[in-house]
């Protein structure tokens, strides 16, 4: 090697130093491509044209690998979003279900029907006696009539929710009374130890209404005439 050469060598080594140093920056901070674009095209064939192309080839790498970490975590957060919107739309069909399988009907002025199917669990239980209280202040119903008709089964849990919601409703003074009631259900609630005693059961929804009506009669005709001045 001559002179001119060890001198040009000596010259261009910082420099080529100094652009790694840029390059090694640049891919810190995540910018890949542009830290692959201080490489020369060329490959250089001596100690540091090597550590050149190794650098070269672990930036690519690294490239390639933080491309692929965000093309699956944005597949994750799509998958994410997907399911808090399926999860959403299910508790709105819930909530739409339960609706539906509970709904409150004026079934005669001051008299409220709710026909309930399926089970009756706590959470649903709650759901029903706030939506019943609610339209019981609203209308100024005198009674209710909670039918089970259409309920699949009645357990201990079960009766003590329907005795809570009749204790709740009777607090903003209306009276519930129990319709649909079968044999293994009024067995059911006679073996609850807090069952109140003027506790109203009836076979089918249309006694309960008769009773309501026949209440609601005698009621009036009990009622002291009014004086005339």
């Amino acid at each position: 090697m001559s002179v001119g050469e060890v001198d040009a060598m000596l010259t261009e080594v910082p420099e080529r130093f100094h652009r790694l140093m840029a390059v090694v920056g640049l891919a810190s901070v995540g910018e890949f491509a542009a830290a692959l674009d201080h490489f020369s095209s060329e490959l250089r064939e001596d100690a540091f044209g090597l550590l050149e192309e190794g650098l070269r080839v672990f930036i690519t790498e690294l490239k390639a690998t933080h491309e692929e970490r965000e093309r699956v975590v944005a597949a994750l957060l799509e998958a994410n979003q997907e399911i808090e919107q399926k999860l959403l739309l299910i508790e709105t069909q819930r909530h739409e279900i339960h609706q539906l399988s509970a709904p409150i009907l004026d079934v005669w002025e001051g008299v409220l029907a709710v026909p309930i199917v399926g089970t009756l669990d706590r959470a649903r239980a709650l759901t029903v006696t706030d939506a019943l209280l609610q339209r019981v202040v609203a209308s100024r119903a005198r009674a209710a009539l909670v039918d089970l008709t259409g309920v699949e089964g009645v357990d201990a849990s079960t009766a003590d929710h329907l005795i809570q919601l009749v204790g709740a409703v009777k607090l903003v003074g209306c009276r519930a009374v129990i319709t649909g009631v079968s044999p293994g259900v009024a067995r059911t609630l006679s073996e609850l130890t807090q069952t109140p005693r003027d506790l109203q059961c009836l076979s089918t929804l249309r006694e309960g209404l008769r009773h309501c009506l026949t209440s609601r009669t005698d009621a009036q005709r009990a009622a002291p005439a009014p004086t005339r001045p």
